[in-house]
């Protein structure tokens, strides 16, 4: 597993998770070959808040879905901890734009599902999904059903499923995409506090970059089809951060830099 130091003025030694390397995808047809991403690289260090930003079709959902194991690439390669990704795994969780809550189970059973694949005893998936209700705020609505529950509210059961778990990261593909602003807001505020407090490595992909610059220790920035990595760009924010971030100078900067790497041809 690869180590590097870090900086700082006592050296830190951050372990690689995840990583995909010299990645490219082509699909194929009857008649012709597309190629969507080339040349495509990503590291995630352990307690890393990774966000992938491009534009629409860019290969952005289709790396998040490679590091999943959900897809796989042409030529390159992709390793959780030094080992192939080969499929999906109880290492990674993912939370997707759409609401993919089991229509037919309560709150409390959506959050617990992936426990039952970890020999849970009842009691103990009980006392695990009472823990993230709390986490999520929504201990009151534990006998619901995702129909009762809003837009914000699924997403917020979905993470809590994500993470009751406890796998090695969590990836999310556009998960605030269908948010109205003011509900996308909270949903980035309250992730970002998830990330403080439970310390889980995530991998972010969006096409908003002020949600990106919000949410991330460190973004990849793509470029169009076909995707490679333009540019990859720490940022030294405030750990702890609060919606007024935005309302910053230094916060303004960055949307500018990236924003201008994605207008440029």
């Amino acid at each position: 597993m690869e180590e590097r130091q870090t900086g700082g003025i006592e050296a830190k030694v951050a372990t690689t998770i995840i990583s995909a390397e010299n990645i490219e995808k082509v699909y194929k047809t009857s008649k012709k070959s597309v190629k969507a991403m080339e040349n495509c690289y990503t590291e995630v260090l352990k307690n890393e808040f990774v966000c992938i930003v491009g534009t629409s079709g860019c290969g952005k959902s289709t790396l998040l879905r490679m590091l999943a194991g959900l897809d796989f690439p042409t030529k390159g390669e992709i390793t959780i901890k030094d080992k192939p990704v080969v499929g999906p795994g109880e290492d990674r969780g993912m939370v997707f734009q759409g609401y993919t809550l089991f229509p037919w189970l309560t709150v409390e059973k959506n959050i617990q599902y992936g426990l039952k694949h970890k020999k849970m005893t009842k009691a103990e998936r009980k006392e695990r999904s009472e823990q993230y209700l709390d986490t999520i705020g929504l201990r009151k609505f534990a006998k619901a059903y995702p129909k009762q529950l809003s837009g914000g509210m699924k997403q917020r059961v979905a993470i809590a499923r994500a993470l009751v778990t406890n796998p090695e990261m969590i990836l999310m593909d556009e998960p605030f995409g269908a948010l109205d602003p003011i509900t996308k807001s909270q949903m980035q505020l309250f992730v970002r506090r998830i990330w403080e407090q439970e310390k889980t490595t995530i991998a972010f992909v969006t096409h908003d970059i002020a949600e990106a610059v919000f949410l991330a220790t460190k973004i990849y920035v793509m470029s169009a089809r076909p995707g490679k990595i333009r540019e990859e760009i720490p940022v030294y924010l405030p750990y702890k951060r609060t919606l007024d971030l935005k309302d910053t100078p230094e916060f303004y900067a960055l949307v500018e830099k990236i924003n201008a790497l994605l207008m440029t041809p």
